[in-house]
């Protein structure tokens, strides 16, 4: 074998070990982008789970703190509410008085049997009130619209039938019926 052909097979055989290098670099590049496009997809994957746990509990918390603001809107408006109702229900008292005539004899008579000192009653009523409790000292207050605050000497016992505490006392149960009838839920 001469020196051309050595040359030449060396080429030959360089050629060769170089394609086949060239095959391998070939097959291993694409195993890492096969491996990188697996790994990409899998990255994709996990930031759109991750963006979707972020956007529910995002939504999550707006919605909490939109409720949270609506549910005191609704308790203000409530509150101011029971307060107009309370206080249109205060008013009603004194024609509540003036349509019912007995009204004030029948409240009269609700009270316990005692020798009363001091009757506080409507300036209206006093009349009523003079013949209800002779011996009492007989006392006009505007402020009493129905009924009246009878006192017992020395002021051991005392008694507030006026429709005023009657409203009062029976207002927690009264104001979820207003409510109800005014604006019944869905």
């Amino acid at each position: 074998m001469g020196h051309r052909e050595l040359i030449e097979s060396l080429r030959e055989a360089g050629a060769a070990d170089l394609r086949a290098i060239q095959e391998q670099s070939a097959a291993a590049a694409a195993a890492v982008e096969a491996d990188c496009a697996v790994r990409i997809a899998g990255l994709r994957r996990q930031y759109a789970l991750d963006q979707e746990m972020a956007v529910a509990a995002e939504r999550g918390r707006v919605i909490a703190t939109a409720q949270g603001k609506g549910a005191l809107i609704r308790l203000e408006a409530e509150s101011l509410l029971a307060e107009r109702l309370f206080r249109l229900a205060q008013e009603a008292l004194a024609r509540l008085r003036q349509d019912t005539p007995s009204l004030f004899e029948a409240l009269a008579a609700e009270l316990p049997s005692c020798r009363w000192e001091t009757v506080r009653v409507n300036p209206a009523d006093r009349e009523l009130a003079a013949a209800a409790f002779p011996e009492a000292q007989i006392e006009a207050e505007a402020g009493i619209h129905g009924g009246m605050v009878a006192v017992a000497p020395g002021g051991r016992i005392r008694v507030d039938n006026t429709l005023e505490k009657r409203l009062e006392r029976a207002w927690p149960q009264l104001l979820p019926r207003l409510v109800q009838a005014i604006a019944p839920e869905e």
